[in-house]
């Protein structure tokens, strides 16, 4: 397989990636559960904020538009997504660019890792779960072995915080 396919096929693990965390944010209304969570929330809250609630209640059981009640749980964002694709599509730029130098290439995996490290922390640790953090611990060994560079799981390993 040539170094471009190789490029294409990382772009497509890449996109699962992105795919899985925005399934985890992705609402689709329903009048119970959203219900539910709302009178959750109200019981839950302190007595200021109930008003708002009582509101966000009385629309979702009237069929009226209503907040997405499950946002407050969110831990990230779609912003907090397209900085991780975003980082992981300059990365794959990188390693296209950098792919016959081993040390400039270990150089752009310990950046990624870094900035990775940076955005899964800004989302309070939530951002890479353990099944995320495989996925992305394959995707960048995979991109090591693309480019044949030597020692990429270690710097992973070494170096992230998720």
């Amino acid at each position: 397989m040539n170094i471009q396919s190789q490029l294409e096929e990382l772009r497509k693990k890449k996109e699962e990636i992105v795919k899985d965390l925005k399934a985890c944010i992705t609402y689709t209304p329903n009048q119970e559960d959203d219900l539910l969570c709302l009178m959750e929330q109200y019981l839950k809250a302190e007595k200021e904020k109930r008003p708002r609630l009582l509101n966000q209640i009385r629309r979702c059981m009237d069929g009226e538009a209503y907040e997405n009640p499950f946002e407050v749980y969110y831990c990230y964002s779609q912003d907090d997504i397209s900085r991780l694709d975003q980082i992981l599509n300059k990365f794959i730029d990188y390693i296209a660019v950098c792919r016959q130098e081993p040390f400039k290439t270990r150089q752009i995996v310990l950046k990624t890792v870094n900035e990775l490290n940076n955005i899964n922390s800004s989302c309070r640790e939530h951002m890479i779960d353990t099944y995320r953090r495989e996925k992305l611990i394959a995707f960048l060994e995979e991109a090591g072995r693309t480019v044949k560079c030597d020692g990429v799981k270690n710097i992973i390993n070494e170096h992230r915080t998720w």
